[in-house]
Order: C-alpha cells, then sequence, then structure tokens
C-alpha cells in the first residue's frame, strides 16, 4: 500500500510498533476486522476507536477518526496537520505574539461591549474569528505533536 494510502489507523499501529495480529488481540478484534479499518472499508466505533488511541498512545487518531466518523466533528475540529512539536510550538507562540500584538483582546472587547456586532465592525469581527480558529488548529497540533525523540523520527 503506498504511504499516501493509508489510513490513521494503520499507520498509528505501525508508529506504535504492534502487529496487525497483536493488535488485533489487543483490541479484542479480528485480524480481519482491524485489517479492513486500515484498509478504509469500515469506520470502526467510537469505542474500539477509543481503544486504539489508547493502545496506540495516539491522540492524534482521535481528532481524525472523530474527523472522519462524523460531519458534526469535521465542522468543528480543525484538518490537523501532524507536526513535531518544535514546529507546532513554534507556529503556536508565533500566531498567538501576532493576536497580542494587535491588541485583538481589547478590539474584542469593544466590539462586544454593546452586545452587538454592526456593519462597521463586522470585518474586523469576522478577522479576529479566524484568528481565534487558526489558534485553535495551533494548540491541538501542539497538543497532538509527539513528545519522545522516537516518534518524531
Amino acid at each position: 500500500m503506498p504511504e499516501s494510502d493509508k489510513t490513521i489507523y494503520k499507520t498509528c499501529r505501525e508508529a506504535a510498533g504492534y502487529t496487525q495480529e497483536r493488535a488485533a488481540e489487543l483490541l479484542n478484534v479480528s485480524v480481519r476486522q482491524l485489517a479492513r479499518f486500515e484498509a478504509g472499508e469500515l469506520i470502526p466505533g467510537d469505542d474500539i476507536a477509543y481503544s486504539m488511541v489508547v493502545l496506540y498512545d495516539s491522540q492524534y487518531l482521535a481528532v481524525q477518526h472523530l474527523r472522519s466518523a462524523s460531519h458534526l466533528a469535521a465542522s468543528i475540529i480543525p484538518e490537523l496537520d501532524p507536526v513535531s512539536l518544535q514546529t507546532a510550538t513554534m507556529r503556536l507562540v508565533n500566531r498567538f505574539a501576532k493576536w497580542a500584538n494587535k491588541r485583538r483582546d481589547l478590539q474584542m472587547l469593544e466590539i462586544a461591549e454593546d452586545n452587538i456586532i454592526d456593519d462597521e465592525e463586522r470585518p474586523l469581527y469576522d478577522e479576529i474569528a479566524r484568528e481565534i480558529s487558526d489558534l485553535v488548529k495551533s494548540c491541538l497540533e501542539f497538543q497532538m505533536a509527539p513528545t519522545d525523540a522516537e516518534r518524531s523520527e
């Protein structure tokens, strides 16, 4: 299977160092069922996906599973880039510093003071909202980044 065709379930199992047989045994599923998850033929239920998250020690799998299993989750949870801890940290700190330097906190208070977003305030409000979405994405990437040298290779 080409690298780009791997599902998150197979990628995380391999990264955790489990054979398909051993993972299936520990997850209490058949090897065939695990193979179907990994081939993208089936999406595992949340209970099995949760067991995979714990077994493979992968919060990234949890996010990607939710995005693939639920249109609602996909509309709320941003698509994350699997990045190193170093990259995630730099992205988060840089984005937050830019946000803080623009004094978005004070601008938000000014917009919200009358509890109404008027036509004049709408462009700034929308810009701040996009920046907050980008900060949320950066926070999640930081939280999902591998934290040991083995995983970042």
